[in-house]
């Protein structure tokens, strides 16, 4: 019995030592994540499309609220361009990545946002929080692009305060 019990002892503690690895393997991750989501935030405030673009592989897929889903880095393109001269202007952006899980070259990000912004006929600028999630692959180079993305926003479209519009015909607009 004593001998069970000093087993299952050094079974526990090596568990825990290699939960403890696992946890320090992933600061570097999380680093980069860090890095990339703030790289992200800064093209999105610069209206810089072409830069978010490059952020995806070729033939990734970019699932946006409210529209169609975006096949291809060049449809990823034109999406963000599309929001850029449309007038849309982006103020702040933060992401905070909370779980991230790994298997091989891939790598599943989940995560919150925080931005504020304007577009063309609202009072105010608007405030959006919401979750995400990324897909990331490693690229044969060594560098991870994003494969597929999505985002959902936790704030109610319809909310007329919250858009900021002075009138339903503002919002429509």
């Amino acid at each position: 019995m004593k001998a069970l019990l000093n087993m299952l002892m050094v079974i526990f503690i090596f568990s825990g030592l290699n939960l403890f690895a696992q946890n320090d393997d992933n600061v570097p991750k999380k680093m980069f994540f860090d890095k990339m989501n703030d790289k992200f935030g800064k093209a999105l405030m610069d209206g810089d499309y072409n830069t978010i673009a490059s952020f995806y592989t070729d033939d990734a897929v970019s699932l946006p609220s409210y529209e169609s889903m975006w096949r291809g880095k060049d449809a990823i393109l034109a999406g963000n361009k599309k929001d850029v001269e449309s007038g849309t202007k982006y103020h702040s952006f933060k992401a905070n990545t909370t779980d991230f899980f790994s298997s091989g070259d891939i790598t599943y990000e989940i995560g919150t946002y925080e931005l504020s912004f304007s577009v063309p006929n609202m009072a105010t600028e608007m405030n959006d929080h919401g979750k995400y999630l990324n897909v990331w692959q490693k690229q044969s180079d060594g560098s991870w692009k994003l494969k597929a993305d999505t985002w959902n926003s936790d704030v109610n479209p319809m909310s007329m305060n919250q858009a900021g519009a002075k009138s339903k015909d503002d919002y429509e607009k």
